[in-house]
């Protein structure tokens, strides 16, 4: 991108209205970006055949594509992925975390923000929102202790569950363990509703009917 000239942005988001609205705000005169193309789907926005500075990727589309697969095709053509996400939505700062995308803002931040941020991942810098916390690495036992745990299991029932079993106080320390890795990354999980929703978001289980 050259110095002075606009940065490029496309936006894919299968809502008409979210759409209209980043074209409108980018067609303000001060705006340091403009809107070149926007579509519902990643294949659709690359079927526009633009060359973008940033695209900006709703986190959940209804086309049944995961939003890393779509960060990652993305990225490949060269585009600086945005996400863009509600705050209900979870699995948001881990995918980022995780991810090529540079950055994440939330649909009812400011406008401004959200060009600070376009402008941000168009210069090769990182937008993290406040409080947006950090992917966690848990070892192979911890995991099936948390998966096990986290769809309702008791001590007991998580213990002997295990390949080998384990006693309820190693299921109790794992657990604590679970939780200090959690709360070190700005993740608290200190309940077992807490802890079900970080399963839930770092994908180690499946949603139920009606859950996020």
């Amino acid at each position: 991108m050259d110095a002075g000239e606009k940065i490029k942005v496309g936006v894919v988001d299968d809502h008409d209205l979210l759409v209209a609205g980043v074209r409108a705000l980018l067609s303000t005169q001060n705006s340091p970006a403009r809107f070149i193309a926007g579509a519902a789907t990643v294949p659709g926005l690359l079927r526009t055949r633009h060359q973008l500075d940033v695209a900006l990727l709703d986190v959940r589309l209804h086309d049944g594509s995961s939003a890393e697969e779509n960060i990652r095709t993305l990225d490949k053509y060269g585009f600086a992925v945005l996400l863009y996400a509600d705050r209900s939505h979870r699995e948001a700062a881990p995918i980022l975390a995780r991810s090529p995308a540079r950055g994440l803002v939330w649909k009812n931040d400011p406008a401004l923000q959200l060009l600070r941020a376009i402008v941000a991942v168009a210069k090769g810098e990182r937008w993290i929102p406040p409080n947006c916390g950090r992917p966690v690495d848990l070892t192979h036992r911890e995991t099936e202790v948390l998966r096990l745990y986290a769809t309702g299991m008791k001590y007991a029932e998580t213990a002997a569950a295990l390949d080998p079993p384990v006693s309820v106080e190693s299921v109790k320390t794992y657990l604590s363990r679970i939780r200090k890795r959690y709360a070190d990354a700005g993740r608290p999980a200190s309940t077992r509703m807490e802890l079900r929703q970080r399963a839930l978001e770092d994908g180690l289980i499946a949603p139920e009917n009606g859950e996020t």
